[in-house]
């Protein structure tokens, strides 16, 4: 292989020949069935054109065809040879490629023939005994070619913007450089409604509509023929007289020298928009002037829209992000709730929902409307969007509680007139048969109310029923109703009483607040009552029985003279006798310091030595001798001595504790549910211990189940409040109340004590051996001391004892016991 200015490969076949040379290599295609023509062809091409020659040579159809499916810049073919005629070649490569240059090289090739090949596609011939003239005829045909090709994409270029502008569905309107019209495209004969040849050699203005004025064309055309872009919106007219919008765009055709050769006008009728633009401002100019909110949702309940009226609603500021705002904080739970369960259900079954609800300010104020909900869904039926219009109806509802109050509700005192007070009446009495309670129904009629009208005037007896209506609210429960019946009677009802007698506290407190006289301008007197009790069920199943036989009782109470009271039942006016006289013994028993403190021992089960005791309160009457609790304990909870008869003992029981002085031994003491919630328990507490000078552990306070309970959060902080002042808690009657485990492990315990209705036949019974063997192992379980009550016999001791309980407490240890004989209880232990 010789290597000069190229470097020459030659294959048997097919023969490539390749230069090395920097310059793009000119690729030729030579159909040829002589390799030695081959060779000088190339050797031409090479020596005349000065830039590297790829080349392949091929002599039949099939090699022919294979070698198209590459580039080449030109076909060289010889007209004669034996397995391919260079006509074929020609009609071959014509199907291939129209403008691939195809020249003939031939030495047969006569004059007459040659014409007949230019016809038929070739673009010139080359004598093999003149290949002089093959360099250049390739050059101008390399160059012809490129000229067909660039001439075919721009007219087939042309062919398509011709079909997209004749389709457009925007008009085109293309006019001379004066605005006369040359071309106008379908689409502008549709939107205008003039035919091509009306608006050809015419002038843009056969659209003009008069809506606007010559300053507004007079500026169009000083854009464009400057050579700048128009882009506006145009009110113009069609054929028929119709008006329509237009969005026009008018731009300007410039030759090389930048003269305005051409204005093409493309436009688009926005009609329908500037309708659908018009009313949507027109909707929102309504929408924002209406006192009404109005609120647009996505389908996650967050806002997209809020009218003028609802930001005010609201109290929104209107810089707010509207879309940090959903349902959830528009509307108080309970709402909510009602949205949720009831109203979006309907409105999406039924395209809306209307009823009154509440709406929640930004400052947390419910505002009460009427409201309507409405599901928008798209054409596919598919839901889009949500909506909601709410008036409100702040101003009617305190209009209709203002009437509701005056129907129900007395003029001159503001209570509850006879109305109301029988659908109380019902609603308390239906309570108290699910609560298995009872329900009191107190009739007062005012002593010599008569005597003071007629002497003192009505303004001065009408200014006495109201204080009396005062004081009356002020003595009693919020949940009791105190109604005006009539003239000078007044009602009570008095409800959640767990026993018929309980009503005579209530009776207590109205006698309390009469007590001081009442003012009467400028005199003062003292009110009495003539009072009349039945007590649901024993005395009416109801309303009407209930109220008729309480107001029997009161004119009972009445012939019977002045402050008077009288049940409906006789047996109770005796009973009630009885307890009254045993509130007024004990308060004079705490006076004269009749109650003392009894002492109980608690064994250890494991050793059977008495190490703790509870400190139990009697009463020494004068005349019946020694009292149990059980005959005056809850009088002391209903009168309210509880409080100062519980602080006593507690100090009484450390006092004489402390005197006993017995090493590490501890008292115990029941704390009522008064006292436990009283503001002042932790004060009292603390201050007996430092006066007492009792040691940490010293004491333990028994609490029932029932009474922590009843609000375990704040119980367990007074509990931890006082076991941080070195006090041990104890829970009292484990078992019978209502206590949650998982609220009984959160409190800061010591021990447990099981009730004695478990122990009492744990023997006989297997339900009850069963529950304080789980007592005992749940104690354990917790790291409490568990204590068992009521322990009388000696098998119930041994079973104790067995199971791991760790203190008994009852008959079988020891009775109650005086101070004294506590004393010597404790020493005969210590000396055996």
């Amino acid at each position: 292989m010789n290597r000069r200015l190229l470097v020459r490969t030659v294959k048997k076949g097919d023969v490539m020949l390749k230069r090395t040379n920097e310059t793009q290599p000119l690729r030729v295609l030579i159909v040829e069935d002589s390799e030695d023509d081959t060779l000088l062809v190339a050797d031409q091409l090479e020596l005349d054109g000065g830039r590297p020659v790829e080349w392949q040579r091929v002599e039949t159809e099939q090699a022919l065809t294979d070698a198209l499916q590459q580039h080449w810049d030109i076909v060289l073919s010889d007209y004669t040879m034996p397995h391919l005629s260079g006509m074929r070649a020609l009609e071959v490569v014509r199907q291939h490629d129209l403008d691939l240059p195809f020249i003939f090289v031939s030495g047969t090739i006569g004059e007459n023939t040659a014409v007949k090949a230019m016809k038929s596609g070739a673009q010139d011939y080359v004598m093999k005994d003149n290949l002089s003239r093959l360099m250049p005829a390739v050059e101008r045909e390399l160059e012809e070619a490129q000229q067909r090709r660039e001439r075919r994409q721009t007219e087939q270029r042309l062919r398509k913007l011709s079909l997209v502008v004749e389709q457009a569905a925007d008009s085109v309107l293309i006019t001379d450089p004066n605005g006369f019209i040359e071309y106008v495209n379908p689409a502008f004969e549709r939107m205008t409604g003039y035919s091509r040849a009306e608006a050809v050699d015419g002038k843009p203005s056969l659209i003009k509509s008069g809506r606007h004025d010559q300053a507004f064309y007079h500026g169009i055309w000083e854009t464009v023929t400057k050579g700048d872009i128009f882009r506006g919106t145009l009110i113009n007219r069609k054929k028929n007289g119709e008006l329509f919008y237009e969005e026009k765009v008018i731009t300007p055709l410039k030759d090389e020298q930048g003269h305005v050769t051409h204005l093409v006008s493309t436009g688009r009728d926005i009609t329908e928009r500037v309708k659908a633009e018009e009313a949507r401002a027109q909707l929102a100019a309504i929408l924002e002037a209406t006192t009404d909110l109005v609120a647009i949702f996505d389908l996650d309940g967050c806002l997209n829209y809020l009218n003028h009226a609802g930001y005010r609603l609201l109290g929104l500021d209107p810089a707010v992000d509207l879309s940090k705002f959903c349902l959830k904080e528009l509307f108080p739970e309970r709402i909510k709730q009602q949205l949720q369960s009831e109203a979006w259900p309907i409105a999406y079954r039924t395209g809306s929902w209307s009823g009154e609800t509440a709406l929640r300010r930004m400052d947390e104020i419910e505002v009460p409307v009427s409201q309507v909900l409405l599901v928008h869904r798209d054409a596919a039926g598919e839901v889009e969007y949500l909506s909601t219009i709410a008036r409100d109806i702040s101003e009617r509802k305190r209009f209709e509680a203002e009437l509701q109050h005056q129907a129900t509700h007395d003029i001159l005192t503001g209570l509850p007139n006879r109305i109301l007070l029988m659908d109380r009446l019902g609603a308390e009495m239906e309570r108290a048969r699910h609560a298995n309670n009872f329900v009191a129904v107190l009739f007062l009629d005012m002593d010599n109310f008569k005597r003071i009208n007629d002497s003192m005037g009505h303004a001065i007896g009408d200014a006495l029923l109201q204080q009396i209506a005062g004081r009356l609210q002020a003595a009693l429960r919020p949940n009791d109703t105190i109604a005006r019946y009539g003239g000078d009677e007044f009602a009570i009802i008095a409800g959640d009483l767990t026993r018929s007698e309980s009503v005579l506290a209530v009776l207590r407190k109205i006698y309390a607040v009469f007590e001081r006289p009442m003012s009467l301008g400028l005199q003062e007197a003292y009110i009495t009552f003539c009072t009349g009790i039945a007590i649901y069920p024993h005395d009416g199943a109801n309303v009407e029985d209930l109220l008729r036989n309480a107001g029997t009782a009161m004119y009972r109470a009445v012939g019977a003279g002045h402050n008077q009271y009288r049940f409906y039942a006789p047996d109770m006016n005796a009973r009630s006798h009885e307890l009254l006289t045993l509130e007024t013994d004990l308060r004079l028993a705490f006076k004269r310091n009749e109650f003392i403190v009894y002492y109980q021992p608690k064994a250890e089960l494991s050793t059977g030595r008495i190490v703790a005791v509870e400190g139990l309160i009697r009463w020494q009457h004068p005349q019946r001798g020694l009292v149990s609790p059980a005959g005056f304990v809850s009088m002391l909870e209903e009168s309210g001595l509880i409080i100062s008869v519980g602080e006593w003992i507690l100090s009484q029981a450390c006092a004489e504790f402390r005197e006993m002085a017995f090493q590490g031994m501890r008292i115990s003491v029941n704390v009522s549910a008064s006292q436990f919630n009283d503001p002042e328990l932790l004060h009292k507490v603390s201050h007996i211990m430092r006066q007492e000078n009792m040691p940490p552990d010293a004491l333990e306070l028994e609490v029932t189940e029932n009474i922590v309970m009843q609000d375990p959060a704040a119980a367990a902080d007074t509990l931890r409040k006082l076991q941080a002042l070195g006090i041990r808690i104890a829970i009292d009657d484990f078992g019978t109340g209502y206590s949650s485990l998982s609220y009984l492990k959160r409190f800061p315990l010591d021990a447990i004590k099981i009730d004695q209705s478990f122990v009492r036949d744990l023997i006989l019974d297997a339900n009850d051996a069963a529950i304080v063997e789980a007592s005992i192992t749940l104690g354990k379980k917790l790291g409490l001391e568990v204590v068992a009550e009521g322990v009388e016999t000696k098998e119930q001791f041994e079973f104790l004892r067995s199971h791991g309980c760790d203190l008994a407490q009852g008959y079988f240890v020891s009775r109650p016991l005086s101070k004294s004989e506590l004393i010597d209880l404790l020493r005969e232990q210590a000396g055996k």
